[in-house]
This record gives C-alpha cells, sequence and structure tokens, in this order.
C-alpha cells in the first residue's frame, strides 16, 4: 500500500512539474512570443550608425577644392603593453619607431593614448594581422581643404559633432558647415546617415543569417561652384603682393563674368587656412567681400552717370562750368582735386570731376538719384535663396526724406552710402551687360557620386537697371577713364579696350574724415565691347604716399586682367584708338 501511494506521490509530483512546466512553455512561446523575442534580440543585437561620407566641393573644371578623407589613429593601451612586453617591439617595427620612444608613450593611467594617425589601409591591413592587444585602430573622417588659405572665406570650414541616435548603441559623428559654401549647401553636402544592426551569439561573434537590417548611408552630393581655380590663384597672388607692397589694414577682390554674375574668384585679405582649425582667427574667416560695407567714392559716379543720360537730362558732350575747383552749395564746400573749368560730361568721368558731377546729380534730383541707386542694387542683398553665402550685408542707402541739403552733392560720389564690392561688382556688371543686373552666383550645380546633376543653378536677371543704349554710352565714357588723360591709365591690358572707373575715398576717424586715411579702388571690365570678365578691388588704407586708386588698384587690374584674360584664352581685338582729345 505503501509503495502504491508512493508511485502515486510521485507520479502527481511529475505530472504537476510536468504540468508546471508545459504551462510556462505555453506562456513564453505563445502568449508572451514577442515579449520574450524582442528581449532576446536586445540581449544579442546591436545598432550600430553608419557614417555618410561628405560630399566634395569642386571648382567650375572639378577640381577638388574641398574633400572628406578618412583618418586611421593608432591609439595604444598602456596598461596591457605592460602585461604583454612582447607585444612593444612588433608594434615598434610596424610604426617605424623606436622601442624606446614608444615606451616612453606607454602610460598605465592614461589608455587609448594616440601614438600615431594617417595610417594607409596597407598599414593598416598589417597592424590588425599581427594581432596586437595593446592597440585600438580608430577611424575618422578628416576634412581637407588642398589648396590651404586660398578661396578659405569662399569654401568656409567644418565642425565636427556628435548626435545619438535612438536604438543605436553608440552615437555618430558627422562634419557640419560653419562658414562659406560649407554652411550654405550643407544640406546637400552632408549626407544621410545609416544603420547596421547586428546579431551576435554567446562569443560576440556576428550571426550573418540573422543579421536584421542593414540599411547603407547616402553619401553627400558634391557642390560644382563657378569659381575657377586657375584664376582664383591669380587673384590670390596679387593679393598678397599687395599686402606686402601697400600693408593695408585689408583688401578683396571680386572677379565676375557680367553677363551671367558667375563669380570667377573672390579674394579677402586677412585670410586664414581652414586645415588648421584650432589656430585661425574669426577675422581672417570673415569674406569681406560681401560682409564688409563701405563709402565706395568716385566708382559710385557710374550710378549718377546711368541716371542722367537714361532719363534724358543730359547726353555724354552736355557741358559743366566746374568752378574751377571749388563749388559752395547749402554753405559747404565740394573741391575738385584740381581747378577744371568747362568740361563736358565725358570729360567728367574721365577726370572723375566730383563738382561736375554733383551739379548732374542736382539737375536729376534727389527722388530718380535714390530711384536708380535702388535699381543698380545699392541697400539691399545681392543674393536670395540657396547657394546664397551667408554673412552678407545690404549696405545703406538712406530714404530721400533722410537726406539733407547737402546729399545730393555728396551721395553722387560715393559718400553718404555703404555698400560691399559684390553690390560694386555688380552694379558695373550691369553696365557691362546692356542694363540687366544679374543675381551673383557661386553655386553652378550639385551632383552624385557618378556626376549626374542634381539641382543646377541658372543665371538669374534681377531687373534692367537702365536701357542697352544708355549702358552703352556709359561704356563709352568708361573708356576715357583708362585714356591718356583719364584717371586710370595704369589700368591698360595690352590688346584690349578696358572700361572702368577709379575711386579714393577718404576714410572716416573719430568722427571727421581723416586726411591721411584712404579707401583705393578700381572697378573694370575687357573687353569693353563686348565684356567678358570683371575686376572690383578695393585696398582699405594703403600706407605710404601712394593711396589713389590709379595709382593702387589700377595696376593691380591691369596684371590680374592680363592673366585672367590670358586663362579665358580670349582673342586679342584691335586696340581701339584711345581718345585723347577729352
Amino acid at each position: 500500500m505503501n509503495s502504491r501511494i508512493r508511485v502515486m506521490a510521485v507520479t502527481g509530483v511529475l505530472a504537476t512539474a510536468f504540468t508546471v512546466v508545459s504551462v510556462k512553455l505555453i506562456w513564453i512561446q505563445l502568449v508572451k512570443q514577442d515579449v520574450y523575442r524582442e528581449k532576446a534580440i536586445r540581449m544579442h543585437t546591436n545598432g550600430e550608425p553608419v557614417a555618410a561620407q561628405r560630399g566634395s566641393i569642386l571648382d567650375v573644371s572639378g577640381r577638388v577644392l574641398a574633400q572628406s578623407m578618412p583618418l586611421i589613429e593608432v591609439r595604444l593601451d598602456g596598461k596591457v603593453l605592460g602585461e604583454r612586453p612582447k607585444e612593444l617591439p612588433v608594434l615598434a617595427g610596424l610604426l617605424g619607431v623606436s622601442a624606446e620612444w614608444l615606451k616612453g608613450q606607454a602610460d598605465p593611467g592614461n589608455r587609448y593614448q594616440k601614438i600615431a594617425e594617417g595610417l594607409t589601409a596597407e598599414m593598416e591591413g598589417k597592424i590588425l594581422a599581427a594581432k596586437l592587444t595593446c592597440i585600438q585602430l580608430k577611424r575618422k573622417t578628416v576634412r581637407n581643404y588642398p589648396n590651404g588659405t586660398e578661396t578659405a572665406q569662399v569654401l568656409g570650414y567644418v565642425d565636427l559633432r556628435e548626435q545619438t541616435v535612438m536604438g543605436l548603441d553608440r552615437p555618430i559623428s558627422f562634419e557640419v558647415g560653419e562658414a562659406g559654401v560649407e554652411k550654405s549647401m550643407d544640406r546637400y553636402l552632408r549626407g544621410v546617415a545609416g544603420e547596421r544592426r547586428i546579431t551576435r551569439d554567446v562569443h560576440r561573434r556576428e550571426i550573418p543569417y540573422f543579421r536584421l537590417s542593414d540599411r547603407p548611408a547616402r553619401d553627400g552630393y558634391h557642390v560644382v561652384l563657378t569659381l575657377d581655380q586657375s584664376i582664383q590663384h591669380i587673384v590670390e597672388r596679387e593679393a598678397d603682393d599687395l599686402l606686402e607692397k601697400f600693408s593695408p589694414e585689408n583688401l578683396h577682390i571680386v572677379v565676375m563674368r557680367p553677363a551671367t554674375g558667375e563669380i570667377l574668384a573672390m579674394v579677402s585679405r586677412p585670410s586664414f587656412d581652414p586645415n588648421q582649425r584650432k589656430t585661425f582667427e574669426a577675422e581672417g574667416v570673415k569674406d569681406r567681400g560681401l560682409a564688409d560695407t563701405y563709402e565706395p567714392g568716385s566708382t559710385f559716379k557710374v550710378v549718377t552717370l546711368a541716371a542722367g543720360l537714361n532719363e534724358g537730362v543730359v547726353d555724354l558732350e552736355s557741358q559743366f562750368f566746374c568752378e574751377n575747383g571749388e563749388m559752395f552749395y547749402a554753405g559747404r564746400s565740394l573741391k575738385d582735386h584740381e581747378a577744371y573749368g568747362m568740361l563736358s560730361l565725358r570729360q567728367v568721368v574721365a577726370k572723375s570731376s566730383n563738382i561736375g558731377m554733383a551739379k548732374l546729380a542736382i539737375q536729376l534730383g534727389d527722388e530718380k538719384l535714390y530711384e536708380y541707386a535702388r535699381l543698380f542694387g545699392f541697400g539691399q542683398k545681392t543674393q536670395k535663396g540657396e547657394g546664397a553665402l551667408p554673412g552678407e550685408e545690404a549696405g545703406r542707402l538712406s530714404s530721400v526724406k533722410n537726406w539733407t541739403k547737402l546729399s545730393i552733392t555728396r551721395i553722387p560720389m560715393g559718400y553718404e552710402i555703404a555698400a560691399t564690392n559684390l553690390q560694386m561688382a555688380l552694379a558695373y556688371g550691369a553696365i557691362a551687360n546692356g542694363g540687366k543686373r544679374m543675381e551673383p552666383r557661386f553655386v553652378k550645380a550639385v551632383v552624385d557620386r557618378d556626376n549626374r546633376v542634381v539641382l543646377q543653378f541658372l543665371p538669374k536677371v534681377v531687373c534692367q537697371a537702365v536701357k542697352p543704349e544708355t549702358a552703352a554710352q556709359v561704356v563709352e565714357a568708361l573708356r576715357g577713364v583708362v585714356a591718356e588723360e583719364g584717371t586710370a591709365k595704369e589700368a591698360e591690358v595690352p590688346g584690349y579696350e578696358v572700361a572702368g572707373k577709379t575711386g579714393t575715398a577718404q576714410k572716416i576717424s573719430n568722427g571727421v574724415y581723416a586726411k591721411d586715411k584712404h579707401r583705393a579702388s578700381f572697378i573694370g571690365f575687357l573687353p569693353a565691347d563686348r565684356p567678358e570678365f570683371l575686376v572690383s578691388i578695393l585696398v582699405d588704407e594703403p600706407k605710404g604716399k601712394i593711396y589713389y586708386g590709379g595709382q593702387v588698384a589700377a595696376p593691380a587690374f591691369s596684371r590680374i586682367a592680363t592673366q585672367v584674360a590670358q586663362q579665358l584664352n580670349l582673342n586679342r581685338g584691335t586696340v581701339v584708338a584711345r581718345r585723347t582729345a577729352l
């Protein structure tokens, strides 16, 4: 009896245990299947981000101006090396350093100290094959600018940031544009990160069969600029020469195609090297061609001239009495740099007479002068929409209600207003382009890795500032500036007819115009009858006795334009006889 009871008891216990286990298995396998499956996946699965490679920035011919390059670092674990000294000579031999030096780098308290970087793929393979336990190889991406300081302000620079993505085990690092094209085109350059989820066994080895997902990264697009690296190099070299010769506070130069608004080169000094992220200064990063405003002086006279001709108030042969060098208006004196008597409007432009231009503006009137200044783009930013470089200033052009009685004589010669070099270049570009003012273009296109166009930036006409026939008359007058008796004879380019204008503006110091501080400028284009390119030069406060635009900026224009014409393979036309009878 006792035996039967014991058997039944044992059987009951086993049946109960079997039932409990069965119920538990049913609970796990059927009722709670999803919960435990997710738990198992979390225990054995790692989510890893896959970084996207940032796109390159290219010049108009496809030459690389900025690119992201992989960089492999070697980090030493001093603690492990101390425990495994046999690895020391092996690692030293692979890296090409002495064992003594390497031993000196080992610090058990400072684990994973960087001891080398920039390894080639071949070297990386050799180190991995050695199966060293005292080191860690770390991959990262470094933004490289092959030309250093050249084109630096236009390109800008990047910073490295980290972002934690939900569901991934470690943060992802990526480059973010902080200035220039790197910033304005960041959304195209950056790309889209991917992810890889790996299932591992108990030994942390991947089980490829159970790989859950593998979403590849989409690398960034390439951005093609309108800039020409060869022309940029020409201008950079000339900027350095001006800096050495005149020691100015700063300078900036713009080269553009008047017909399309394409910027072929843009240079500022001081500059910076975007490869040296930790050492450059903010002043060097500033793109002064579009961020610095200044009173342009006599280069602004082209606006007054164009307005008067377009309104039919005058023609190039209209006569102006220039008061023998000094005129009083609204109780203030206005002087010319020489005592001129009667001059034609053509001569007023060639000799840059302030008095003659002021008298033209008085005939034109406040409202019309303001209207044409706006048509030529002053008091407003030149760039709009995608591709616009950051940091542009609108300048200053006060509304007529805020003008004084004196303004009508000061604004015509480029005072009481503020403009950027880019604005000035585009205003002259309108004259060179038959009166059509163009929007500036720094970006030509966005292309993918197979060089297929993703986005194209086409020329945009902002407005018809003046009639084509008016623009032609202004060009004719500007040719006289570069003639024998003009203010910019040194801007001549052998074999080409040049049209342009000088500017020499006094700077304000302590609230008054200083007699010893000037801005020297010249803006010109060629060939005058069918302009292919334009150069605008501003030298801020050249030191020494030479400070006129015709002495400082005009010769620089000649040197730049001569080389750019060669670079663009322009045919030398027959040089038209200069007008010497002004």
